[in-house]
């Protein structure tokens, strides 16, 4: 489980994706220089430098989506394949911090929610 809007989630949906089809571009190197700067961007606490490489892994998400979109484009056999993948990948790319309704936490498990506890020790939760 992770924070719905964190760039460990958003490269592991660019990552799903691009398993499978020939695309032009995974961003498999570009994007994990990314998501490690993002990392050290945040322990140093540059956030307008860690928000500058979140929105660069957001981007390359989109793209990754949008290739993806246009080869299975006609093959109903690899729509199929793809339909729940890509609609998660959208709703990762999506979701905002602060945002009402359901968000994606987990790509292997989509249900999972957050359930406030209340307590101090362990105020939320995540399950079912």
């Amino acid at each position: 489980m992770t924070f719905p809007n964190d760039a460990k989630l958003l490269n592991r949906a660019r990552e799903g994706g691009a398993a499978g089809t020939g695309l032009r571009q995974s961003y498999a190197r570009v994007g994990k220089f990314a998501l490690i700067q993002h990392q050290r961007y945040a322990h140093a606490k540059q956030f307008k430098r860690a928000n500058r490489a979140l929105k660069t892994l957001r981007t390359y998400l989109g793209r990754v989506i949008r290739d993806i979109g246009r080869k299975i484009e006609g093959n109903s056999g690899l729509e199929a394949t793809f339909t729940t993948l890509l609609m998660l990948a959208r709703r990762v790319r999506e979701q905002q911090q602060r945002q009402r309704g359901p968000k994606v936490y987990s790509l292997h498990a989509p249900e999972v929610e957050c359930i406030g506890k209340g307590k101090a020790h362990r105020p939320y939760k995540f399950g079912v």
